[in-house]
This record gives structure tokens, sequence and C-alpha cells, in this order.
């Protein structure tokens, strides 16, 4: 096992599924070529030579040395099969609405709720990558409060709600088939003065468009200046252009390098969340996800690992094949991660940001 390995197949179906991992053993041998795609290695002794122990999930190197694949994983120590886990991946990855740990729990006959619970939670914990890319370009930025209603609380007071801060880009571009919008594009989804968009339409000429791009949220403790400067600072580059509401919080933000945008919540009387059409729809989605698919169940202190499965799964929106194994990539190579004990305990935090935050001075 010297040579690097060939180019890992990626499940396009439920069928494809199936097909390739109906054993442990196959599980095993994938789960392998995940963790060491330019050979094996023994973390041990440095050796390039290797061979797996039938029906264990075990590498033994030529020095003798017997190494796990599940080893430093999140799998490292479960009594879950590896079919199991590699099943919670690929769910988790590419249904469109998720799944809950009940379904999950029914689905694939696990015996105990907080079984099913901790290995989704377990994969969670990894889907966050240290050190990504920060959001670029045009970005609009705004909070929201997730939690049932509370009466007597307005503004920013969030009560016994959670305060969560998301940003999204905004991916222009043109439209070329002539297509008038369909029933889900809005008037905002089109570029331009009403008139220039009917014209356009009317001779077919190209339209602009634009959609959403990439997404960030994250919990936050207050929508106050310092910590939404230094949210914004460590997940959108420097020089981009950032659309917001009035909030006093985003003052700053063309001191420490944006090109700020900002729009009132009210002006003479008129609602203006139009402004921020991808960060509202944004928002609604999310809400509506937590709502169906786990019936609005999240406590407080995992939201945060909720809020990183949607983003996780709405970022790879148009690359769902890939996504089961970017899941399980991520999922490998883990020093930390949570148990039953220590999600409820609160001992473990769920992970929320993916690069240190700069100087907002």
């Amino acid at each position: 096992m010297t040579q690097p390995l060939p180019k890992l197949e990626r499940p396009s179906s439920l069928l494809d599924f199936v097909r390739m991992f109906p054993t442990d053993e196959h599980c095993a041998e994938y789960l392998f070529r995940v963790r060491h795609t330019n050979g094996f290695v023994c973390p041990r002794c440095s050796s390039k030579t290797g061979w797996p122990i039938a029906g264990r999930g075990v590498i033994e190197c030529s020095n003798g040395h017997q190494i796990s694949v599940q080893a430093g994983t999140v799998m490292h120590g479960s009594r879950q099969s590896l079919t199991t886990w590699f099943y919670a991946a690929y769910l988790m990855s590419t249904l469109t609405p998720g799944i809950s740990a009940l379904q999950f729990q029914k689905q694939l006959g696990i015996k105990r709720y907080e079984t099913a619970f901790n290995i989704l939670h377990k994969l969670r914990s990894s889907l966050v990558a240290h050190g990504r890319e920060r959001l670029k370009g045009e970005v609009e930025v705004d909070e929201c409060y997730i939690g049932g209603p509370e009466e007597e609380k307005r503004g920013r007071s969030r009560g016994k709600k959670s305060l969560v801060v998301m940003s999204v880009e905004i991916v222009r571009w043109l439209d070329t088939s002539g297509r008038k919008p369909g029933r889900h594009v809005t008037q905002y989804d089109i570029e331009g003065p009403p008139e220039r968009q009917k014209r356009s339409q009317a001779n077919d000429e190209p339209t602009l468009r634009k959609r959403a791009g990439r997404v960030r949220m994250t919990v936050i403790p207050d929508a106050s200046a310092e910590t939404l400067l230094a949210w914004i600072g460590s997940n959108i580059e420097k020089g981009a252009k950032i659309y917001t509401d009035g909030w006093k919080g985003y003052n700053g933000l063309e001191e420490c390098g944006y090109n700020h945008i900002r729009t009132l919540q009210t002006h003479k009387g008129h609602k203006t969340g139009k402004w921020l059409p991808l960060a509202h729809l944004i928002v609604s989605n999310l809400k509506r996800w937590l709502t169906g698919t786990h019936k609005g169940a999240v406590k407080p202190k995992h939201l945060q690992a909720y809020l990183n499965e949607f983003t996780f799964r709405f970022n790879r929106r148009f690359w769902r094949g890939p996504a089961f194994l970017r899941a399980l990539g991520l999922a490998v190579n883990v020093s930390d991660w949570p148990q039953y004990d220590t999600l409820y305990s609160g001992k473990w935090a769920h992970p929320y940001t993916e690069s240190i935050p700069e100087s907002t001075g």
C-alpha cells in the first residue's frame, strides 16, 4: 500500500450508496482510502507498508503495529457499526430537509434515542472546517431570533430566545434564456427598475439576476457593535460591500475597511425589509427547517450545531454527491468530540467559527 490510491467514487443516489457500502468491510476500506489518500503511513513508526486484517477494520504495518481505521475519528470506540455511521453521514449531508435523531433512530432500527442523537451530534461537531475562505464581494448581514414568541419583548431584547447573526453572499448572474421569472422568483431577484425589467423580457434581452451564495451563521450573546464588528471581521473579507439595516451595532464598518450600505427598517411609514431579501429568505428557510424537520424542539445550547448543519448543507446544495465525502472527510482526525453526558452538562461547546476574529479598531 505504498502507491497513491485512485480517486474515490462518490455515491450519487441512495441506490449508489447501498451498492457501494453493503457491509462494514466495504465501509472500512472506503474510510481507509479517505484517511490515506496518498497511501498508508503508520502513525507510530512511519512505515509505508501495511496490510488490512479482514473483518476487523484494522491495518497492520510491517513492524507489527495495528491501527484501527476509526482511531482518532468521531467513530472511535463506538459500538455502532460503520454502516450505521456511513448512513448517518449520507442522510445528514444529502437529504434536503436533513434528518432528525428520532427519524434516524426509526429508519436504522437503533434501540436508544440517545445513541442516534449522539451519532448525529458527533457528525455535526466536525462540520466546521477551520480556516475556510471568508465571504467576499457583496454580502447581506442581519440578525434574527430563534425561539418561541415572548410577550413584551421588542427590539434587540432577546429574552429567552437565541440571537443569531447571519451573512449571505450576493451572486449576480446574467440570464440569457429569455424566460420570465417563475412563481418562486420575486421582483427583487431581478436587477434594475421595473421598466427596464419588462423591456428586457419583452425583447428577450439578457436579464441580470441575483441569488444567494455562501452563508455563515453564529449564535451571539448580544447585538452590540463590539460583538457584531468582531464577527464580521472574522467572517467577511476586508473591502467587501456590506448591506445592513439601520441598527447602530453596525456603526464603524467603514472604519474597519468595509463599504457599508445601510438601509433603515422603516422609511416614511413604509417597510424596507425588501432591501435585505436574501438574508430574510435564508432566515425564513432556517426557521421552517427547525420547525419542520426538528419540530421546533432544538434547545438553545444545541442551536449552534444545527446552524452548522444548515450552513454546511446550504453551501453545498448544488453538489449533493460530493457533500457526503466532504462530511465524512471532515469527520476524521478529530481530537475532541462530544459525548452524550458532556453535551447535556454543558462541558462541551459546539464549534461556531472558522477563523480568528481580527481587531475591529
